[in-house]
């Protein structure tokens, strides 16, 4: 009993007798083991005290006048069905047993009552209730847990870890459930990039925040700071007009250019570039657009966004263009067209260029000006080089001509080419002295280690190697002459008015030397005419390609 009173000592009891001895003597024990003992002398009685309280175990006779233990037990149950009841009754009727049974009960014990089996049956009692509290508490725990977590994380997807400010996530956030917005400036850090390399990521961090905390001192009222990306702040006006937050957008900019931070033995300055965009719809993507116009001005610039920009235009175009590219490219809808270059000393044709051209969904032939600028930006570039490739070659392999192919520096990066023009090479009984690779000069120019060790190795194989457009990038006459060039192909911004203008014939004279000199062969592009081949041949300029010959036909011609 003293184990007993242990397990139930804290437990709240309703205890149900009809008869009057029965329930003292029994009430008198436990009152002695309870917490609290409400004694009923009926169901009805049970019932009324039960209403307002709750109980950890209910103990009834069955057999009551006015209400009778199972009614008592239906009533219970309907109104708290995890409620604990033991019965205790002499009644030995199986069918009030199996209808307790029934209803849910969680014991019961037989008149005259035995200590051992009261005490058996509470302790199990007991024991089950001990269980579901723990249980009911650990889940309690874990729910609270779990709710102080889920607000931690929610508050972490909604704020920037390093300056505390709401993010990107709560900018959208509030755009989307919020019409009141009525402008934003989208602010960022000029040359992020080299204050990395220059003080290293833990000092750009404190930078961050030193940038932050200072433009959180310049806030306006009615305005609110975001951090939205690396070193991407916007500020959220719900009350200035456009001009007032351009104002604004003056004033932060000349204080951050005056402002000199200072940390860890660090002073430095910076510059900010601020987009400035007012009403409710797509506000940050309107704000990117503004910024990335500015950014292409120039560095410390502030723009306001207008609609139908050159961005907005081109990311229409990529919308309109991508998917076709991609079906295009699917479906090798891709086509090689020839431009013939002609020896300008024997008079015939001795190369062609490989030119890409693309079949639309109308069996229509459109030229590279109307897709190439999206397939470089969608990373398709290889994908039409590989078709190029292996279209040309199967229409060469029928001669013994020389073509050239055109790769980029995008074709280059994907470090494929070795291996797959040598399959095509095989493929095709192609000799490698046949082909030429033609590179923009951007390339030599840009002097990635990578691109040259390739277009090293692709010489060494074998294949001719031709800069084309030379003259209108940066020209690095000591690259090219490194590189080992077997063509120049002259620029035919150059070419076009050589025969007018005095600029253009210098600059063609030079590159046409320049050429000699290193024992590469020159191609003038954009010979359009008699009076343009005439002075090219003056020049002694080995090669033409242009109009004046032929347009890029679908098909070779013959000398």
């Amino acid at each position: 009993m003293k184990k007993l009173k242990e397990l139930v000592c804290n437990f709240n009891v309703l205890y149900v007798e009809d008869e009057k001895a029965s329930r003292e003597q029994v009430g008198s024990i436990f009152k002695l083991l309870f917490h609290s003992l409400d004694i009923a002398f009926d169901g009805e009685d049970a019932l009324q005290k039960y209403q307002p309280k709750r109980y950890d175990i209910v103990i009834t006779d069955i057999n009551m006048p006015r209400m009778d233990g199972i009614e008592l037990i239906k009533r219970i149950k309907s109104q708290n069905p995890s409620q604990n009841i033991i019965i205790i009754s002499a009644h030995n009727n199986s069918d009030y047993l199996l209808q307790a049974i029934n209803l849910g009960i969680d014991n019961f014990i037989i008149k005259p009552i035995q200590i051992e089996q009261l005490s058996l049956v509470l302790t199990k009692i007991a024991q089950l209730i001990h269980a579901e509290k723990i249980s009911k508490q650990y889940q309690q725990e874990l729910e609270k847990e779990l709710k102080e977590k889920t607000t931690i994380l929610s508050n972490q997807l909604i704020t920037d870890e390093l300056t505390g400010l709401p993010n990107r996530n709560a900018l959208l956030k509030l755009a989307n459930t919020n019409n009141n917005i009525r402008t934003m400036l989208l602010i960022s850090i000029d040359n992020f990039d080299n204050i990395n390399i220059t003080y290293g990521y833990d000092n750009s961090d404190i930078l961050i925040q030193k940038i932050a905390h200072f433009l959180k001192s310049k806030m306006l009222k009615e305005t609110k700071l975001y951090k939205v990306n690396s070193n991407e702040f916007a500020i959220v006006s719900f009350e200035k007009s456009l001009k007032e937050m351009n104002v604004f957008a003056h004033f932060l900019q000349q204080n951050v250019e005056e402002h000199t931070i200072k940390f860890n033995n660090i002073s430095t300055k910076v510059s900010i570039t601020i987009a400035i965009t007012e009403g409710v719809d797509c506000l940050l993507k309107n704000a990117h657009i503004a910024l990335k116009e500015a950014q292409e001005m120039g560095q410390n610039r502030i723009n306001i966004y207008k609609k139908n920009s050159s961005i907005e235009r081109l990311q229409l175009k990529i919308q309109e263009y991508m998917p076709r590219l991609r079906k295009v490219i699917a479906k090798k809808h891709i086509v090689p067209y020839f431009q013939p270059i002609v020896n300008n000393k024997t008079k015939k044709i001795e190369k062609y260029e490989c030119l890409a051209r693309i079949i639309n969904d109308k069996g229509e032939i459109e030229v590279p000006l109307n897709f190439i600028d999206i397939a470089e930006m969608t990373g398709m570039i290889p994908d039409i080089t590989r078709i190029m490739i292996d279209k040309s070659f199967q229409i060469f392999q029928n001669n013994d001509l020389e073509f050239s192919i055109n790769i980029s520096e995008y074709d280059l990066n994907d470090g494929y080419l070795q291996e797959y023009l040598q399959k095509k090479l095989l493929e095709y009984n192609i000799n490698t002295s046949r082909v030429i690779l033609e590179v923009l000069e951007g390339i030599s120019a840009i002097g990635a280690k990578r691109s040259l060790e390739q277009l090293l190795n692709l010489k060494a194989d074998g294949f001719g190697i031709a800069i084309d457009d030379f003259g209108v990038q940066n020209s690095n006459f000591e690259r090219v002459h490194s590189m080992q060039v077997d063509y120049i192909k002259i620029d035919g911004s150059f070419i076009k008015n050589i025969y007018n203008n005095p600029k253009s014939y210098m600059i063609a004279k030079t590159i046409s030397e320049f050429g000699k000199s290193i024992g590469a062969k020159i191609i003038a592009e954009y010979v359009h005419s008699k009076e343009v081949q005439d002075i090219v041949i003056d020049l002694d300029i080995e090669y033409s390609q242009g109009y004046y010959f032929s347009p890029p036909q679908k098909t070779l011609l013959k000398n």
